[in-house]
């Protein structure tokens, strides 16, 4: 009888342990592999877009259903601003001047005919940024709120992670429909480190040791933690997918699939990896390393295979998916062009 005990025991940790070291590395609960995972290229080649003028370190793009947007930092008051390149026409314009769009903290993020970012009243990093959105279909430029951060856009919902008072570690993310001014809450349960948005769902990383990957819903203000570890996030419609780490050189792609509850891993790569972009048919991110530098991978869930989409010098940043492309700023002869690349074959 004891050593049965024993036995039972002994199957009971075989089956606890992977499942906490499952949630302490920001894969839950158990996920399984997504099968006929593969590291290959892209048959289709990358078509510089434009030139992008960016400082030495890059800055973030972001894309609605028609543009693909990015903020210019530069001396020349002609050239800063933010921009966007309209992939119907193949227009690149200029839609917010420098003294319009103000001294963003972070990078503006778009969803439909909506544009939002933080910028700061004074100097750059000094003060409380304020949340600001601007309507490309009214025309519209106005302040949302009066403090704020980590601004995101669903569609006709500003969403930003503003501290509650109820300690010096604790936000609450909030939202205001841009057409009917109905405001909404969720207590985000910490720090908000990187927040994303798909209509009233919403998924955010809370910043601490941990940095735990959160979902919850405006709908009904409730939030649940998916995993213990994320290092960023991104939500549509029917997923939330996160960046994690598998110790000090390698990172995976998981993926929340909200109906049907399960957790899968979309790719295990050597590097760090981050900067996720979701569509319905694709996700994008980068992944960074010590030989290769930071390099754009792209995830067909119809294939459910992962590829890198170009295997060209320099760096690549900033992925966003339109239209059925993956658009991405690189860096191949010391200088930044916006990069596209058809993913459809």
């Amino acid at each position: 009888m004891r050593t049965r005990m024993l036995v039972v025991a002994a199957f009971l940790v075989m089956a606890t342990v992977p499942a906490w070291l499952a949630w302490h590395t920001g894969v839950l609960p158990g996920p399984t592999q997504a099968s006929a995972e593969s590291t290959g290229v892209l048959t289709t080649s990358s078509v510089p877009v434009t030139v992008i003028a960016w400082p030495r370190d890059p800055l973030g793009l972001t894309a609605s259903d028609s543009k693909v947007y990015w903020e210019q930092r530069s001396p020349d008051p002609a050239v800063a601003g933010l921009w966007y390149y309209d992939v119907p026409t193949g227009q690149v314009l200029q839609l917010l001047t420098r003294p319009s769009l103000g001294k963003s903290s972070g990078f503006p993020v778009a969803a439909g005919d909506l544009v939002v970012w933080t910028s700061w009243a004074g100097r750059r990093g000094a003060g409380t940024p304020t949340v600001q959105a601007y309507d490309g279909l009214s025309l519209r430029r106005w302040r949302v709120a009066a403090a704020g951060d980590a601004a995101a856009a669903a569609t006709e919902i500003v969403v930003w992670a503003a501290p509650n008072g109820s300690g010096p570690g604790d936000d609450t993310i909030r939202g205001v429909d841009s057409l009917t001014d109905a405001a909404y809450a969720v207590d985000a349960g910490g720090r908000v480190k990187a927040l994303a948005a798909s209509g009233r769902q919403l998924a955010w990383i809370t910043d601490g040791k941990t940095n735990e990957v959160w979902a919850g819903s405006f709908k009904d203000a409730t939030r649940y933690r998916l995993a213990g570890r994320g290092a960023a996030v991104a939500i549509d419609h029917d997923r939330v997918i996160w960046a994690t780490g598998l110790g000090p050189r390698s990172s995976a792609i998981v993926c929340w699939d909200r109906s049907a509850h399960l957790t899968t891993v979309l790719s295990r790569l050597p590097g760090s990896s981050s900067q996720l972009s979701l569509s319905r048919r694709y996700a994008a991110w980068v992944t960074t390393t010590g030989t290769t530098g930071s390099q754009v991978w792209v995830y067909d869930f119809g294939l459910r295979k992962a590829y890198r989409v170009s295997m060209s010098g320099g760096r690549q940043v900033s992925p966003v998916i339109l239209a059925g492309s993956v658009y991405w700023a690189g860096d191949r002869d010391g200088h930044w062009e916006l990069y596209s690349r058809s993913l459809q074959h």
